[in-house]
């Protein structure tokens, strides 16, 4: 079906689903459903950055440099969580899917994600240089972590041993984010309008479950 569409109307039909998708996840997390909800996660994120990766590009490097986030990505968490560095002393809980070594194979995808969303914006608006483009995105990771981590117990996706969130998380968090962005940023071509929706949305569904959770 996505292979009948034009650019445009794979763009709109995308941002139509991605709302969907979300408002309904929004309110079925404040409902007596939210256990089927919260566990269709991995699913929902999965199919977000698909919608997203095919609006951008289905190039061969593009491609291999989201798989290369990916692996990091997954490492680092696999690091983290088994040895309690980087980010401190945490777990990952059974609403994100499928596990290896302790942490769901959907985290590589949601760094990828991230890294994509928070990249084509850093890149629309700081077009000419590759270094703020990589600190912007970074910085703009960090405030959406600050809200994600907020409702992550009560999603049941990821817990801290101790309280507040250690600094350490965001720290290394900005400074894999840093890493990541150089990685991505030197591909030229980037989509907007489907990125900002996505973007839009996570502050806002994440924003909102702090206030309601």
């Amino acid at each position: 079906m996505l292979k009948l569409l034009d650019n445009k109307e794979l763009r709109n039909f995308s941002i139509f689903i991605v709302w969907l998708i979300n408002i309904s996840g929004f309110f079925g997390i404040l409902s007596d459903q939210k256990e089927f909800f919260l566990s269709s996660s991995p699913y929902v994120l999965t199919m977000t950055l698909f919608l997203l990766v095919i609006n951008n590009s289905t190039d061969k490097k593009f491609i291999i440099k989201l798989f290369l986030i990916f692996l990091l990505g997954l490492t680092v968490e696999i690091i983290g969580v088994n040895f309690s560095i980087f980010f401190g002393d945490y777990q990952y809980g059974d609403n994100l899917g499928i596990k290896i070594f302790d942490v769901p194979i959907v985290i590589g995808f949601n760094w990828v994600l991230l890294i994509i969303l928070t990249g084509n914006f850093a890149h629309k608006v700081f077009p000419r240089s590759i270094m703020l483009r990589v600190l912007a995105g970074s910085t703009i990771m960090i405030l959406l972590d600050l809200l994600i981590e907020i409702s992550a117990p009560k999603l049941d996706y990821w817990e801290f041993a101790n309280h507040p969130v250690p600094f350490s998380n965001y720290l290394w968090w900005f400074i894999f984010s840093v890493l990541f962005h150089f990685i991505y940023q030197s591909n030229i071509k980037k989509e907007y309008m489907v990125s900002i929706n996505i973007l839009i949305i996570h502050f806002l569904f994440f924003g909102l479950l702090a206030l309601f959770l």
